[in-house]
């Protein structure tokens, strides 16, 4: 079959997502602040056994221009047993090879279950079917792990996909509990220094994390705890990036670490569709908001791009028409506006150490700070990043920074430098329009 699309989120998803999301006021109390974490970056770009490496490599170009080193997507147990003992990794072992030739790491999810291997489920679909042989399953693994071992980019596996909704596991979550078990023993055998990761999380979801984590042996042996955010594009109208984890996520990191222990968390897909009707201005200003919202949450250490460019039309996809406008690039490759924009946005953050505050607003007869969502970023290297916005209406504010601040950077949607604005007095006065963010690099010394 085809991989690589992600899911059409159908009502009861959105439900299930309004239900998670719980709202909170940009006013509220700026939080103390927060330091000791790195953000890393992937993207998501699937290929299927036997597609043309030269595009594939064309695609890794464009990793490279936006600084991005990390690719996931799928390992396709399809693809690559396609009947009972019968293994075919020539391919994969060139495209890992061509990988690596470009310094890129390869993040893989296994999944896409044979006909032959499938349980069966509700659906008439196979390839969500849990295994009906958990020792297939086990053997498919390890050796998967086993041929790719002499490959050293490829550093982690994820058990399935999107698994805690039935569209995309069609099984119950225990019977993915064991095949999550067994795929940990079985990459253990076949490559004991790759990570095993659970299947990315449509949302970040309570009781299928404990679930999971209810196996001593399976929690043990698990790295991060990922998810995926996809606010404004699969969510209810009410639901914007800036509410889509709310408090609700306080609560889901408090009992993850109870039944897990204390895993690094993951958004390893996020993605805004440019469907008719939505521009690329709008796409380019979500990926400020969203990088900046989720980089200033606790623990989120890792955020994955999805995805590099739009899928053809003509090409099959697991869900609705959103799953063929989410690239950062049309189909010939031409780049959004956000391709510059991310690729700025990476270079502020990736691989970097940084503590972050919610600046104070000066008291000067602006906008009450209730209306405005403002971030401030401190890299180890000293380098600082703002970021400002209002969602309600046009604002006019005076962030305080530092009295022996001089001036800051402004950056366009499209990554390149619009000019500087002069801080006086510790005081960078900004004016912004609804839904339109603005960032800056704030630099000290005498201008």
């Amino acid at each position: 079959m085809t991989h690589g699309a992600v899911p059409g989120r159908s009502t009861v998803l959105l439900l299930i997502a309004a239900a998670f999301t719980v709202t909170c006021r940009a006013g509220q109390d700026p939080p103390p602040a927060a330091s000791g974490k790195r953000i890393e970056f992937s993207i998501l770009e699937d290929y299927d056994k036997g597609d043309d490496l030269a595009e594939v490599a064309r695609d890794f170009d464009l990793f490279t221009e936006l600084g991005v080193k990390t690719w996931r997507g799928s390992f396709g147990w399809d693809d690559f047993e396609p009947t009972p003992g019968t293994y075919d990794f020539d391919w994969l072992h060139r495209f890992a090879d061509l990988a690596a030739a470009r310094g890129i790491m390869l993040r893989p999810y296994i999944g896409y279950t044979p006909e032959w291997a499938a349980a069966g489920g509700s659906d008439r679909e196979v390839w969500n079917d849990p295994p009906n042989d958990l020792e297939a399953w086990f053997r498919f693994a390890r050796t998967l792990a086993a041929e790719m071992r002499r490959h050293p980019n490829v550093v982690s596996y994820e058990i399935y996909n999107e698994e805690n909704v039935r569209q995309w596991w069609d099984g119950s979550p225990e019977a993915y509990r064991d095949v999550l078990r067994r795929g940990a023993e079985a990459i253990a055998a076949g490559n004991p220094d790759a990570q095993v990761i659970p299947g990315g999380m449509v949302y970040p979801d309570i009781e299928w994390t404990e679930n999971i984590c209810g196996d001593q042996r399976t929690r043990q042996s698990i790295a991060a705890i990922p998810f995926h955010a996809y606010p404004e594009t699969w969510t209810p109208p009410d639901v914007f990036v800036e509410t889509y984890l709310g408090t609700g996520f306080d609560r889901f990191v408090r009992d993850a670490d109870a039944a897990c222990g204390a895993k690094r968390l993951w958004i390893n897909e996020m993605g805004y569709a440019t469907t008719p009707g939505r521009t690329e201005a709008d796409q380019a200003q979500w990926w400020v908001r969203a990088v900046a919202s989720f980089a200033a949450t606790p623990r989120i250490e890792h955020l994955g791009i999805y995805e590099i460019k739009d899928l053809a039309q003509e090409r099959a996809a697991i869900g609705d028409a959103p799953n063929y406008h989410l690239g950062l690039t049309y189909v010939d490759r031409r780049k959004k506006m956000a391709f510059g924009g991310v690729a700025r946005l990476v270079s502020m953050f990736d691989g970097q150490s940084i503590a972050w505050v919610t600046p104070m607003l000066a008291d000067s007869g602006a906008t009450p700070p209730a209306e405005v969502y403002r971030h401030l970023f401190t890299r180890a290297d000293g380098r600082r990043w703002l970021f400002l916005w209002t969602r309600g209406r046009q604002a006019v504010v005076d962030v305080q920074l530092e009295t022996t601040d001089s001036r800051a950077t402004e950056f366009a949607l499209d990554g390149t430098p619009a000019g500087q604005l002069m801080i006086v007095g510790g005081r960078l006065r900004v004016t912004l329009q609804p839904g339109q963010p603005r960032f800056f690099e704030v630099i000290g010394g005498v201008p």
